[in-house]
């Protein structure tokens, strides 16, 4: 029986070492910033948020390669940031690293009236055998304090080689992830130079490697304190443009393979998804206000899945507490961060380093981690953080549809009434985007018959800045009644497989099912066959809302042709075929 109480208390007191607790910011300002608790004067050059171009013009002449080649070059001089390596020493280790990112927001800070905030967020949890650690941010106070939640980007500054809690081995993390937190850091020193009616926030976490700790930390301590996130940034692995042998799906077309003209943003769901809604503003943004200024232009990716196969980010954790979340990750990754027998990779490696010294003179002359490109990713970062913060309330709308269109009709209209309307059928892009001005609805006839539409609304402003959009809503267009004994039975039964999504199929692809009548206990099957008719897999679907959605990671490495198939109640609704790249 004694055993048994010491067996449990044993485990009680690990359950408490695992779950963080106490948390505590070392600027007690900081905590009254993030609920809104202040007075915008003390903290603002100016009593309004600077103006967009000059923001925008800012960002684009003021984020240096030179700036972040040197964050990095320091980074890699710690010789590990591992999460559970030295805090004491004032040379190795993360509490060097992480003391030495709180000295930078501290500079940066310096630079601009004091005005940006600087802490360490400390929390408890047993990681690598540490039960302390702490999180590097710096906050810049909105102007206007009914703007409700902050905008908050992120990059994990610790670092691993091949065993997770080495903290011994040289992990210098150049890719994974000293790039994310140069961007960060270069932002920070960017953006604080200006005002913004919304308050930011710049991270650096800790504990990523070994599940996501900081980053939880934090999620958790806002929704617990009930604070308002507007829109959370998530940076890892986003300099290096050269592919590994063993590199996660999808991308990465071949070892050594470059690509620096294409960046990823992954998030969560697909139909109503908050989180590809956020990805949508920052593409939108991108392209129309920072492009055009650009030599080299960059292709914004928004992939299917919430992160590459099998993988995760810090992003995640704040999504579980519904705020929107997404993440940016280069084009190309030098391995699947599964250090194996065999593998050579650099990522989660001793090999993850700035780069190679061809001509043995001490000088690097390849870089693995390109700053132009990490530059032009600060960029996409920055321009959709500055117009996030300063940008309007989404509006909330209706959706009509009368058989012979769409309308929109806006509620609880604000003068001028200015809106940018998107509609998207099962593409994670906008198919067709409007601009409307001076009106509470609009009535478009473009759209196809026997379809799925979904709708967001955004309202912009006199500087013509968006708002995030609006949570989507949706519509079927009915058309003519279909021929044929296959529609007969979909017209019969209620339920329709909508398009699949994407076609051509990358790492995952989401079944949408359509059904009219939802039934909680009503379920359907998909089933995946290839071209010899064999049955692949399996999918239960819940028809209980009028868009199910079943999100699949096939896995299988298929190439070629293949075909799903909706049945519901045993018998066959309708097929579609599947391209896999």
């Amino acid at each position: 029986m004694k055993k048994i109480i010491l067996l449990l208390i044993l485990c009680e007191l690990l359950f408490r070492c695992e779950a963080q607790t106490n948390y505590l910011f070392t600027n007690p300002l900081v905590e009254n910033i993030l609920k809104g608790n202040y007075n915008p004067a003390v903290y603002n050059s100016s009593p309004t948020a600077t103006a967009k171009n000059a923001i925008i013009n800012g960002l684009y002449a003021g984020v240096n390669t030179d700036s972040m080649l040197y964050y990095l070059n320091r980074m890699s001089q710690f010789y590990t940031r591992n999460t559970g390596s030295d805090t004491v020493s004032p040379t190795t280790g993360i509490g060097a690293a992480r003391r030495w990112a709180h000295q930078q927001f501290e500079r940066f800070s310096a630079k601009n009236a004091n005005r940006l905030l600087v802490s360490f967020f400390q929390f408890d949890k047993l990681v690598c055998t540490s039960g302390r650690h702490r999180n590097i941010m710096a906050v810049l106070p909105g102007t206007d304090t009914s703007a409700k939640g902050f905008v908050f980007v992120e990059a994990h500054i610790d670092s691993r080689c091949e065993s997770t809690c080495d903290t011994l081995c040289l992990a210098q993390g150049m890719e994974d992830n000293g790039s994310g937190c140069a961007l960060v850091l270069e932002l920070a020193r960017v953006m604080s130079a200006n005002t913004y009616k919304r308050t930011l926030v710049f991270m650096l976490t800790i504990g990523e490697e070994q599940g996501l700790a900081g980053a939880e930390a934090f999620a958790k301590y806002c929704k617990a304190g009930s604070i308002p996130i507007h829109a959370v940034f998530n940076n890892d692995i986003v300099g290096g443009i050269i592919c590994g042998k063993t590199a996660s799906p999808p991308g990465c077309p071949g070892e050594n393979e470059r690509d620096s003209i294409n960046v990823r943003i992954f998030s969560a769901g697909t139909n109503f998804s908050n989180h590809k809604g956020l990805a949508r503003f920052v593409k939108l943004e991108f392209e129309e206000e920072m492009i055009p200024k650009m030599p080299v232009k960059t292709i914004v990716n928004i992939m299917n899945a919430e992160d590459r196969t099998g993988r995760g980010g810090d992003h995640i954790p704040f999504r579980t507490q519904n705020y929107s979340a997404i993440r940016f990750t280069s084009a190309n990754e030098h391995g699947d961060a599964n250090p194996q027998a065999g593998y050579v990779d650099r990522q989660h490696s001793t090999r993850d380093i700035l780069g190679m010294d061809v001509n043995s003179d001490g000088l690097i002359d390849s870089y693995y981690v390109s700053t132009t490109y990490l530059q032009r990713n600060c960029w996409l970062n920055g321009t959709a953080m500055a117009m996030a913060a300063n940008g309007p309330n989404a509006p909330e709308f209706n959706l009509v549809n009368d058989g012979n269109g769409l309308t929109v009709i806006i509620k609880n209209p604000l003068a001028p009434n200015n809106y940018r309307i998107g509609l998207r059928s099962r593409k994670n892009d906008f198919d067709t985007l409007y601009t409307v001005s001076g009106q509470v609805d609009f009535k478009t006839y473009h759209v196809k018959t026997d379809s799925i539409y979904f709708v967001s609304v955004a309202r912009y402003d006199a500087e013509n800045i968006e708002s995030l959009f609006a949570p989507e809503q949706y519509v079927k267009v009915l058309g003519v009644p279909a021929a044929g004994i296959q529609k007969t039975i979909e017209k019969q039964m209620n339920v329709q497989l909508l398009p699949v999504s994407p076609n051509p199929v990358d790492e995952t692809l989401s079944f949408s099912v359509w059904v009219k009548n939802p039934s909680v206990n009503r379920m359907g099957k998909i089933e995946i066959f290839d071209m010899q008719g064999k049955s692949v897999k399996q999918l239960p679907v819940s028809l209980s809302q009028e868009i199910n959605e079943v999100l699949f990671e096939h896995g299988f490495n298929a190439k070629g042709l293949y075909y799903c198939t909706l049945f519901v109640d045993g018998l066959k609704v309708d097929s579609q075929k599947l391209f896999f790249k």
